[in-house]
C-alpha cells in the first residue's frame, strides 16, 4: 500500500512539471483588469479607482507639476472620447497607471495598422510638444494572433530629469475593439498580457 501511494505522490510531481507553466506571469498577481468579458494581469499593487479619486491622488503628488498636468490631459483626452472606460492605478504611485476603453472595432491588415501607428505617432508627438514634453518614440508594431490584430506604440516622454513609459495599444477582435492607455515609471508596457487577452 505504501509503494503504491510513494507511486502516485511521484506520478503527480512528474506530471505537474508537464503540465503548461504561466511562468511569464509569475511575477504578476491576482490583479486584473475586468473590462467587457475581457481579464488582463497586472502587477502587483494595482487598484480599480474613480476619475475624481485619481485626481484626488495627482494633487498629492508633489514635485512633479510638469507630469501632473499631463496625467491630467491623458485623463481629459479619454472621459472627452465619450465610450466606456475603466482606470487601474498602483497603489504605491499614482504615476503608474493603465486606461482602458471601448474603441471602434478595427480591419487590420499591415497597411491598414502602419497607417493608425502613424497617425498615433502624430497625436502623441503634437500633444508632446502642447505638453513641453521631450518624445521618443521607442516602437511602434502590429502583431497578430487567432482570435486578434493588435497595434502598439510605446514612447518615453520626458522633462529635464523626470521621465516615463507610455504604450498604447488598439486590440481589436470578432468581440470589437479596445484600447489600451498604459504609463509608469518602470517600463512596464504588459505586453505579455495583452498577448494573452489577444488570443482568448
Amino acid at each position: 500500500m505504501k509503494k503504491i501511494l510513494l507511486l502516485s505522490v511521484a506520478i503527480l510531481i512528474i506530471g505537474c512539471d508537464f503540465l503548461p507553466k504561466e511562468s511569464r506571469f509569475s511575477k504578476y498577481s491576482k490583479n486584473t483588469i475586468e473590462f467587457r468579458n475581457n481579464t488582463i494581469v497586472l502587477t502587483t499593487g494595482y487598484a480599480k479607482i474613480a476619475p475624481e479619486e485619481f485626481k484626488s491622488r495627482l494633487d498629492s503628488l508633489e514635485g512633479k507639476p510638469k507630469f501632473k498636468t499631463v496625467a491630467l490631459q491623458e485623463l481629459k483626452k479619454i472621459e472627452d472620447k465619450k465610450v466606456d472606460f475603466e482606470l487601474f492605478v498602483d497603489e504605491n504611485n499614482v504615476e503608474n497607471y493603465v486606461f482602458i476603453y471601448t474603441c471602434d472595432f478595427y480591419q487590420f491588415d499591415e497597411h491598414r495598422a502602419a497607417r493608425v501607428v502613424a497617425a498615433l505617432n502624430n497625436q502623441l508627438q503634437d500633444e508632446s510638444n502642447t505638453q513641453d514634453v521631450k518624445y521618443k518614440r521607442i516602437h511602434g508594431r502590429f502583431f497578430f494572433t487567432p482570435t486578434s490584430k493588435v497595434v502598439k506604440l510605446k514612447y518615453l516622454k520626458a522633462y529635464k530629469k523626470q521621465k516615463k513609459f507610455q504604450t498604447e495599444y488598439i486590440v481589436a477582435s470578432k468581440s470589437g475593439g479596445i484600447g489600451l492607455l498604459i504609463s509608469n515609471l518602470e517600463d512596464v508596457d504588459f505586453e505579455s498580457s495583452i498577448k494573452r487577452l489577444a488570443v482568448k
